[in-house]
């Protein structure tokens, strides 16, 4: 496995880079002294946040197979052999199961699914090439972990399905990849300050049509009414997230709290196998 103790030097290609924790990542590594390609769907938010930090950006829309991969390329040739891929755009599309429309499914998981495969096949087939071993950032979510419990009133569960994806194939990475050198980090953050609802909305490319109308006459409101105090900055999730990496952490939680519903997912999970004794 490739370890990143220093970033001083390395080179670094983060996706939804244009605010919230991939500008933070940018900035933060940028200040470590790393060479950073930003990369996000909202260009001049990315201009902006690429000025401000100093850093390279391309467009990019992670949903689309054949643009990432020239991403990948365009960073090899522009910034050298990439050290750190963050693989972190993602989205959200709230409502039911019931009431979401194929489009919006098809969306949330062509950004927050297989934009993490599209970035992450062409990395692992360049550092195969040239025999190089790297690191891949995955940003996943406390959703990843477990459905939150203080959430449970929110109607996150598409969210909820693409990001324990996230997980399974961070361990479907190391697990194929890691003899080969190459590092997997899965970051699965609670709630931290960023763009990401009025975004996602804002930013939804034109083949996956407009967001239906949402229901949240469901939501209980009392569920979600601490929500607003628990939020962190960006800064700090990312602090914590490359304090992960140098110490090749597999998953990198953010906020203490979500052990409670991991400890209860594991006893759900003990339960069921003690009804095989």
């Amino acid at each position: 496995m490739t370890r990143i103790d220093d970033f001083e030097g390395k080179t670094a290609l983060i996706t939804g880079a244009a605010d919230g924790i991939g500008a933070a990542l940018a900035e933060a590594l940028t200040r470590a002294g790393a060479h950073v390609l930003a990369s996000d769907i909202d260009v001049e938010k990315l201009k902006e946040t690429s000025a401000r930090i100093g850093c390279d950006w391309a467009l990019c829309d992670v949903s689309d197979e054949g643009a990432v991969a020239e991403l990948v390329d365009r960073a090899w040739s522009e910034i050298g052999p990439i050290d750190l891929v963050c693989a972190n755009a993602g989205v959200i599309v709230p409502g039911s199961i019931l009431d979401v429309s194929r489009e919006d499914i098809d969306f949330i998981f062509g950004v927050n699914v297989w934009g993490i495969v599209n970035i992450c096949r062409p990395y692992i087939r360049k550092l195969r090439e040239t025999d190089r071993g790297g690191y891949a950032l995955l940003t996943g979510s406390e959703h990843s972990l477990s459905n939150p419990a203080y959430l449970r009133g929110a109607p996150l569960h598409l969210y909820n399905m693409t990001k324990h994806a996230v997980l399974s194939i961070g361990e479907s990475l190391r697990a194929e990849f890691g003899s080969e050198g190459l590092g997997v980090s899965v970051l699965c953050p609670g709630p931290v300050e960023s763009g990401l609802s009025v975004n996602s909305e804002a930013h939804r490319p034109l083949r996956y049509g407009a967001q239906g109308e949402i229901d949240f006459s469901k939501v209980d409101p009392d569920a979600i009414s601490g929500l607003g105090t628990l939020y962190m900055s960006a800064a700090r999730a990312a602090e914590i997230a490359l304090h992960g990496v140098r110490v090749e952490a597999f998953v990198i939680p953010t906020h203490a709290f979500e052990k409670e519903d991991v400890d209860a997912r594991y006893a759900e999970t003990v339960a069921g196998f003690a009804l095989l004794e």
